[in-house]
């Protein structure tokens, strides 16, 4: 998946597809985030220690995906009642962008 969306956003910026820049940016720094893991704790803070990644399943990227999904439909609401009508329409630019992963997922 996450080669998937390097490729798709190299497409996108290719085309200035601003709001699916966006989007995959921030789908693909979810999703780097999610499989970090906790670091040892003897470990010092200037100590170089490679920690290996947590692979994520199927269910795991889903749960990532609808996570941001929803995070932008409560930025939606928030920024209506705010009057924000220009940074509704792009957010709810991104959100169509990551709905067509939810099934490939």
């Amino acid at each position: 998946m996450r080669a998937r969306i390097a490729q798709e956003l190299h497409v996108a910026m290719k085309t200035r597809n601003g709001s699916r820049v966006v989007a995959l940016r921030s789908l693909a720094a979810a999703l780097d985030n999610a499989t970090a893991v906790p670091l040892p704790y003897r470990i010092l803070p200037n100590e170089k220690h490679e920690v290996p990644r947590k692979a994520l399943s199927l269910e795991d990227v889903r749960a990532v995906l609808l996570r941001e999904i929803g995070e932008r439909r409560d930025a939606v609401i928030t920024l209506r009642a705010h009057g924000c009508f220009d940074e509704v329409a792009a957010v709810e630019a991104e959100i169509e962008v990551l709905e067509q992963y939810v099934d490939w997922s």
